[in-house]
């Protein structure tokens, strides 16, 4: 086992396991960006101008009126607390309720428009945009060596971000590296590995650093949590989400080559490459 290996797998096991993502992420005050998403001049925040507002998502929402979800036996009651992963065009919200389950819920069956204008008023603070702070301080930083956590506040740097799930010993890995690892040099834009098939964070690190791809990781134990989370019902990994800092989405696709050049006209919309004058 080399040193580097070594130093790794002590590390995974000095790392306490986070709270679940309905709890939210703990944070020294230290670690954060500046960020400020209170904005009382903006017009208020409405259930159908809730995209168009995404600054002002909520962390933590909760349930207004108990609401039964399809294939559950009994309703989730009101006051039921939850993440916020994102909202979709349709109006709907996917809440992660912990052990409660992670579901899609009508925005009117939630606190949502009213903890958003909360947070346009500047009397409900956010410490950064809502995907930042969920996977930002869980992040392993294979391009140093020795490995180390990704730094936070460099995760909140970046404008748009591209979640790959896909099995680092896969056949299909090295053409989803050589497609994508030239994004790895775009700028506002940040690749996160969500490594799928349970391999130890030690072999991700040396699988990636191998194939010239060391993006941040996130850590085995959170992997599968965080997939099930993020990837949309009914796209299998390997995938790929391009996502704003809050979360919402801008392209979803099950990988495979074809689909590069869609991923690069989405990525130019997100993060326009600026034009040098000459």
């Amino acid at each position: 086992m080399t040193s580097r290996v070594r130093l790794l797998l002590t590390l995974s096991l000095l790392i306490a396991a986070p709270p679940t993502r309905a709890e939210g992420p703990a944070l020294d005050s230290g670690e954060l960006p500046e960020y400020h998403a209170g904005d009382p001049d903006a017009a208020i925040v409405t259930e159908a101008s809730l995209l168009a507002n995404e600054r002002f998502w909520p962390y933590h929402v909760g349930l207004v009126r108990a609401w039964q979800p399809e294939g559950r036996e009994t309703p989730l009651p009101l006051g039921t607390r939850g993440v916020l992963i994102r909202i979709d065009e349709a109006g709907q919200a996917r809440i992660d309720f912990g052990r409660d389950g992670l579901f899609e819920v009508p925005v009117s069956a939630t606190d949502i428009v009213e903890l958003a204008n909360r947070v346009r008023r500047g009397e409900l603070e956010k410490m950064a945009p809502n995907y930042v702070l969920a996977i930002g301080p869980r992040l392993v930083d294979a391009a140093a060596d020795p490995p180390r956590g990704f730094p936070f506040r460099d995760v909140g740097a970046h404008g748009a971000f591209l979640s790959v799930f896909a099995d680092p010993q896969g056949e299909d890995f090295e053409g989803l590296v050589a497609a994508l690892a030239p994004l790895r040099q775009r700028a506002g834009l940040l690749t996160i590995f969500f490594p799928q098939g349970s391999r130890p964070d030690s072999s991700v690190y040396e699988r990636v650093r191998a194939a010239e791809w060391p993006i941040p990781f996130v850590y085995d134990h959170l992997t599968q949590p965080y997939t099930n989370t993020l990837l949309p019902d009914g796209i299998e990994p390997p995938a790929i989400l391009l996502q704003t800092p809050e979360g919402r989405l801008l392209f979803q696709r099950r990988w495979t080559p074809e689909v590069t050049a869609e991923l690069l006209a989405a990525i130019d919309r997100a993060v326009p490459v600026e034009k040098v004058e000459r």
